[in-house]
């Protein structure tokens, strides 16, 4: 019996430690955890393979080695998971912090690449963003030659900074081991046998310089951001977060004759970044921020109508000035407080539906009655399908997203919220505990703009080598089917009536392109003393242009922004306006 406890103690702790060698190093929860449990199992087999012995000195002695050696076990498999299995991944790990956006890496990797010659940061048409220049003493220092042309913060959150004092950030960190070489372990071994500086490959990314300039110039001196996709491959074709930085203010110059000031200077603009008036420049708000969508989700709920008609019933909804919910609970009232309904009716446009109808005018009494319809698991279920998660399936990191730090989007916060009828009316509607970023409701237009195919995005075209060998060419990758095509043609006829004759005229900017798209203005509390339940409000726009073979997904995020049928629209149509003057077929 001692045998079969011993042995099956072995085994746990065994069992334990592959478990933790296996767990990636941002859950070093699990891997601390596994390793306590397997010592306690080590514990039990050590005593049962030890003689038996009376109470008393010697037993005292036995007990003590026994603890000691169990520990010196237990510290030779830490330092064996640290400095040998995991060393790779801790050396090059980035830490993000979710609130500010700052980076924290391992800047050793950084001291020891000022030699280096990173490769090229490009754009779609191969126009340099980043690049090395070689000066004194072999040094390499990163330039970044569009910054006389554009403002030099519009490409800051995505290329990121690479600081010998503060390590790297964006498409530097992400993509850190091509830019410098360090890939490609046969020519790294040439590179120091034949005495060569060492040079990494070039990075190409989706994005279109122009229309990115165009995009922080529609966005102007607001905070928030813009994405825009490709929605035929999930291309990133602009992402622009305000307030941004400037890497240059980052960028340490080794031949710079007082060091000392260089570095003095690098560490004023860092705390200048991070001081607590700045605004979170670090944050890349696209991919980092969360927010409630406002009235953007409808477009989620109406998708989850269109999938569940029995239940929904589409065309069979009205759209009183409020709605009870449940008892005790505040009535759903619309923006539009009084009238809308009439509004609604007196359409000059015959045999419109419904949906369509509450959809142009961002009904929420309406949208609130559809998602009590449907009842929580089939919300949940279509929230699912657009990557928006019960907080409980959330990962760390948005797992479609992976060339830049992204966080998740959360139906709800905390958990049971939805069995509330009150909570899924609000949810219904676009508030509630919704928390989403930027990215993701650009991915809810662009699988509609795609005919319900949700495509991963990217921001990395290809990689290339310094002789012209192509290493990585990214092909586009599928996440899943949202929604059939039909359902998928029935919502871009939604959105274009939201441009066309509803509350989202202002985005139908485009001369000869019939545009779609929903507004959002997303109700946050921002209490003052003089008013504890003040309430603002963040102006939301998703849109797609051509309605009818949609080239364009974007969503237009501005914090404060008030009404997203006014200054959100308007943002979202000079965006696409430039899209169509700066990218060709």
């Amino acid at each position: 019996m001692r045998l079969a406890f011993r042995f099956a103690s072995l085994g746990a702790a065994a069992a334990l430690l592959i478990y933790g060698f296996l767990q990636p190093i941002d859950n070093d929860t699990r891997w601390i955890a596994s390793l306590w449990l397997a010592a306690l199992f080590l514990l039990v087999a050590g005593r049962l393979s030890l003689p038996p012995r009376p109470a008393g000195i010697a037993r005292n002695i036995q007990n003590l080695a026994l603890l000691m050696a169990v520990g010196f076990v237990v510290l030779t498999v830490q330092l064996l998971h640290h400095q040998f299995v995991r060393a790779g991944d801790l050396a090059g790990a980035v830490f993000v912090d979710q609130q500010t956006g700052q980076t924290t890496s391992n800047v050793r990797k950084v001291i020891a690449a000022l030699k280096v010659r990173r490769g090229q940061i490009l754009d779609r048409s191969g126009i340099p963003i980043v690049e090395t220049e070689v000066v004194d003493g072999g040094y390499a220092v990163r330039r970044y030659p569009l910054a006389g042309v554009f403002d030099p913060t519009v490409f800051g959150h995505v290329v990121g900074f690479f600081s010998s004092r503060f390590g790297q950030s964006g498409i530097e960190s992400a993509y850190g081991d091509y830019l410098s070489g360090e890939r490609d372990s046969l020519r790294r071994i040439q590179d120091v046998l034949l005495d060569r500086p060492r040079v990494g490959d070039s990075v190409r990314l989706s994005l279109d310089v122009n229309l990115q300039a165009a995009a922080l110039g529609a966005l102007g001196e607001r905070t928030g951001s813009i994405v825009v996709l490709d929605p035929r491959s999930g291309a990133v074709l602009a992402m622009v977060s305000r307030p941004g930085f400037d890497p240059r203010g980052l960028a340490y110059n080794p031949a710079a004759p007082d060091r000392a000031a260089e570095n003095r200077r690098i560490d004023e603009y860092w705390r200048a970044i991070n001081a607590d008036g700045a605004g979170q420049p670090l944050l890349n708000r696209a991919t980092q921020g969360r927010y409630p969508p406002g009235s953007t989700f409808k477009t989620v709920t109406a998708v989850a109508v269109l999938l569940h008609p029995e239940q929904a019933r589409p065309d069979s909804i009205d759209c009183p000035d409020e709605r009870p919910t449940e008892a005790g609970a505040p009535p759903v009232v619309n923006a539009v407080r009084v009238g809308l309904e009439g509004m609604i009716r007196s359409l000059p446009v015959p045999d419109v539906p419904d949906l369509e109808r509450v959809y142009a005018f961002s009904c929420n009494t309406a949208f609130a009655e559809y998602a009590m319809r449907l009842g929580p698991d089939r919300m949940v279920e279509t929230a699912c399908l657009f990557d928006i998660y019960r907080p409980q399936d959330a990962p760390n990191v948005y797992p479609g997203f992976t060339d830049l730090p992204a966080l998740p989007s959360l139906l709800y916060v905390e958990p049971g919220f939805l069995n509330s009828r009150a909570a899924l009316a609000d949810t219904g509607y676009g508030q509630g505990q919704l928390q989403v970023t930027p990215l993701q409701m650009a991915m809810v237009a662009a699988t509609i703009a795609n005919d319900g195919m949700m495509m991963q995005p990217s921001l990395v075209e290809e990689i290339v080598r310094p002789d012209g060998t192509v290493v990585v060419r990214h092909q586009p990758r599928p996440i899943r089917r949202v929604m059939p095509p039909e359902i998928a043609r029935r919502m871009r006829a939604n959105m274009r009536a939201g441009v066309a004759y509803g509350f989202g005229k202002a985005a139908d900017a485009v001369d000869g392109v019939a545009v779609g798209g929903k507004s959002g203005t997303a109700e946050y509390s921002c209490p003052t003393i003089d008013d504890a339940g003040r309430l603002c409000a963040h102006a939301w726009f998703i849109a797609i242009a051509p309605v009818e073979q949609p080239r364009f997904a974007v969503a237009v995020m501005i914090e404060n922004g008030g009404e997203g049928s006014r200054i959100g629209a308007e943002v979202a149509g000079q965006v696409l306006r430039a899209a169509f003057a700066t990218i060709g077929e």
